[in-house]
């Protein structure tokens, strides 16, 4: 008698194709004409990105997307005929080719719109890095820029990533298991891609030496590229995505995402398996529940060192470090689409008569009320932070000298008109505004802020001043 066991753990092969109840769409005259004038549509797909997609040794279409190609076919009423195709990169040459008239995933990304549209997606997957085990949590990209990452060529998270993370150093691999193997032999800081795809290369591939070690905050949206030439084709497909119910949805991605058990016969075999199995797993669950344990606690004393580093201790806002951070951001938007900012630094009036004359407890109460009060009545889209002592800086997206002095007014005002409870003691602020120059360093606009400011100063105190 033989035994056979197909288990891969978490994710991965289910080798049953779903069955689905017949469904039928409402097309319009032409949608219907069309399709009555062919006999099939062709599809090509990336032979290699598993779970979702691959062609097997058989040559047979295999993965998460053939189980819906194999639902929208149904509802179409024409069956989708694989092209078979070495690679990614053959794929796409193929649809501008008239070779096939649908990739089975997409993103609509500017290079492929003069041969190329897409639907609206049908899954959403966050992408995720795989490094060395001993790579802290990873929040964010801009934590590790100066690192070496590695993507699978042609894939559109590529140009998402590189979009926002400019000058990324990005490798392109011919293949998910090629790139997992760059960062294996320590050529690569870490692969990027989705959760289920580096899972399941991992696990198919005996890398056994990386891990999941941050998800991002960019997610991969999977679409079905239709031949620009076809937009009827385009609209029947949404038509049948949007007719997917959210059951099927699940029950495709249950049915690859799961382990499969299959054998028969030699039970006296299939016990002694299951009982080594069950040790496994005890010792499995074991180390799960200390790494477990040790990832939250990592986890939390990395967001507590984090915001450390990134806010002031006395007034909870931003702190130098991270207004610069802010300042560059905004700065990657200006130069990526002219939008202008502004910055305003702020001081407090005679602060030294405070501290001198009702002590360092009251003027640092006077500090945190101007920094509550900077929080909750600047715009939302404002990033203020204290710049050092009694002063306060304010980053204002958007906005050009003028609404960034409307700003500033508002909030001089503002104080003016407070009672800080220090007797006859009024407390007051002096602002100076200005808005980034083209092509000047970061330095030279804060400088021609902080003159301003001292403008302000010169001039009598609880003023605004723009440079």
């Amino acid at each position: 008698m033989s035994l056979r066991f197909l288990l891969l753990l978490c994710v991965y092969i289910s080798v049953q194709a779903p069955s689905f109840a017949q469904q039928t769409l409402n097309l319009t005259v032409s949608e219907q004409a069309f399709l009555d004038k062919i006999d099939e549509i062709h599809l090509c797909t990336d032979p290699d990105w598993m779970p979702y997609e691959g062609i097997d040794k058989s040559g047979h279409y295999t993965g998460i997307m053939s189980s819906f190609h194999q639902l929208w076919s149904s509802m179409i009423g024409k069956p989708v005929v694989l092209v078979e195709t070495v690679s990614w990169d053959q794929s796409l040459e193929f649809i501008q080719q008239k070779k096939c008239d649908v990739l089975s995933s997409a993103q609509d990304i500017p290079e492929r719109r003069d041969y190329l549209t897409v639907t609206k997606p049908y899954i959403t997957y966050s992408l995720a890095l795989a490094t060395h085990p001993d790579i802290p949590f990873i929040i964010n990209l801009s934590q590790v820029k100066d690192k070496k990452f590695v993507m699978v060529r042609d894939y559109a998270a590529i140009k998402l990533i590189r979009d926002n993370y400019p000058g990324l150093n990005i490798i392109e691999a011919g293949s998910a298991v090629e790139g997992l193997k760059l960062v294996e032999r320590g050529m690569a800081f870490a692969f990027i891609d989705t959760v289920p795809s580096i899972n399941y290369q991992m696990l198919a591939h005996g890398i056994s030496h990386l891990k999941i070690s941050g998800v991002l905050n960019e997610q991969y949206n999977m679409s079905v590229g239709i031949r620009k030439d076809l937009p009827l084709l385009l609209s029947i497909y949404n038509k049948a995505i949007n007719a997917t119910s959210e059951a099927q949805r699940q029950q495709i991605l249950n049915n690859w995402l799961s382990v499969k058990l299959e054998y028969d016969a030699d039970y006296s075999l299939l016990w002694k398996l299951l009982a080594g199995l069950f040790i496994i797993l005890l010792l499995s669950l074991y180390r799960y529940r200390v790494v477990h344990r040790h990832n939250r606690e990592l986890k939390a004393v990395n967001k507590k060192l984090v915001y450390m580093s990134q806010n002031d201790q006395l007034t909870g806002l931003p702190n130098r470090y991270y207004l610069h951070e802010a300042f560059q951001e905004a700065l990657q938007t200006y130069h990526r689409y002219q939008h202008q900012f502004s910055v305003i630094i702020m001081d407090i009036d005679h602060f030294k008569k405070v501290n001198d004359t009702y002590g360092h407890v009251i003027g640092d109460k006077v500090i945190k009320k101007i920094a509550d009060m900077l929080s909750e009545n600047l715009r939302d889209t404002d990033i203020v932070g204290r710049w050092g002592g009694e002063e306060f800086l304010i980053v204002c997206p958007e906005t050009n000298n003028h609404g960034a002095k409307a700003v500033a007014e508002h909030m001089r005002r503002l104080i003016e008109d407070t009672d800080f409870g220090l007797d006859d003691l009024q407390v007051t602020a002096s602002f100076g505004v200005t808005e980034y120059n083209e092509d000047e360093a970061v330095d030279d606009c804060i400088k021609r802020a902080d003159m301003a400011l001292y403008r302000a100063k010169e001039l009598g105190r609880n003023t605004t001043i723009v440079f």
